[in-house]
């Protein structure tokens, strides 16, 4: 098993190194998702990921956005609320009229079809499937993967080309005791928001945690950049496992509405994050705020860049919070009707 462990690293380090050579965005991030998946469906070798060096992934990531949460950085976050709201309201029209053509097209059940095409959250899309017997989880799982790798795979290229060099700023490595402490604290925090069935709670956790220790003004290290390429490294990874050979071959079907659906929400995306871009922040913030991808995902993607995380993150957090108050019980509604429509 450890040489299973040790031969997917190997494939995800050269996914790395190869994007590092030819100067493409995110190499850590990109690189090792897009070769771990070649391989994945390619090669005949057996290749398995840990989730816990996912969570670990996460850890750092999360410590990364919760260290630019600062009182001011909060205070200005109010101002963005209705932006948010209504921003959320286009996505959850634009999500019924998807649904329903897909529901057309590809013939599935309106159900089925609306949580293929909800906005983002694919852990909690997938779960609340799961407890609907009524959906065909595999048909909806597939959609929400396609959408989110193409949304990982796309984004970092988009931004680049609208936001000028993707290179952070370059900082002194530092590691010390304080930092790995820290880490271990943040860990406990995952696991502690694990228990309580916090959506992301690897990430949240260490936010969370940090967060407090900046209003309380407790000084904490800055993350060094090798350690974030690391975590881009273990997401990379555990991303590019998502998508398995067999489900590939039964879903052929369904490609071309999966990605079309999703380039629909990442086309008008791109749109709001011009106009935001016009008035209110640089491009490269407005989109990963934007686009509906994942809390962790997107919030990586900020902090690589040098994008504002803490305006990235709130706006994901609030589409999340959008999509399990209004678009989970909508969907659950709908399928409700539909099945009593059946009967009668």
């Amino acid at each position: 098993m450890i040489f299973l462990f040790l031969r997917t690293f190997a494939i995800g380090l050269l996914g790395a190194i190869i994007f590092s050579i030819v100067n493409l965005p995110l190499p850590w991030l990109l690189g090792s998702m897009i070769v771990t998946l070649l391989f994945q469906l390619r090669s005949p070798w057996k290749i398995v990921w840990n989730p816990i060096f996912r969570n670990i992934g996460l850890i750092i990531a999360g410590y990364t956005i919760g260290y630019a949460f600062t009182l001011k950085a909060l205070q200005e976050m109010v101002n963005y609320f209705p932006m948010m709201f209504f921003i959320n309201v286009i996505f959850l029209v634009l999500f019924i009229c998807v649904s329903y053509v897909v529901s057309k097209w590809a013939r599935l059940d309106l159900g089925t079809a609306m949580a293929c095409c909800a906005p983002g959250g694919l852990q909690q899309v997938v779960v609340f499937a799961e407890e609907q017997k009524k959906l065909n989880i595999t048909v909806v799982t597939f959609y929400q993967v396609i959408r989110l790798l193409a949304i990982i795979t796309l984004v970092p290229f988009i931004v680049s080309g609208n936001n000028g060099s993707m290179t952070a700023e370059k900082t002194i490595e530092s590691y010390s005791p304080v930092l790995f402490g820290l880490l271990i604290i943040c860990y406990i925090a995952g696991m502690l928001f694990k228990f309580i069935k916090v959506p992301t709670a690897y990430l949240l956790g260490p936010v969370f945690l940090v967060m407090v220790c900046n209003l309380l003004s407790v000084q904490v290290p800055v993350m060094p950049e090798s350690l974030l390429h690391i975590a881009q490294l273990f997401i990379g990874i555990y991303m590019g496992l998502l998508l398995k050979r067999d489900k590939l071959k039964k879903m052929k079907s369904h490609i071309v509405y999966a990605v079309g659906s999703c380039v629909i929400l990442i086309g008008v995306a791109f749109l709001i994050s011009e106009w935001m871009a016009h008035r209110f922040m640089d491009f490269a913030t407005s989109f990963l705020s934007v686009v509906p991808g994942g809390v962790d995902q997107m919030g990586i993607i900020a902090a690589s860049i040098q994008a504002d995380v803490t305006v990235v993150t709130s706006f994901q957090l609030f589409r999340i919070l959008f999509l399990s108050i209004i678009i989970i019980p909508f969907i659950k509604f709908m399928v409700l009707r539909e099945h009593r429509q059946l009967r009668e």
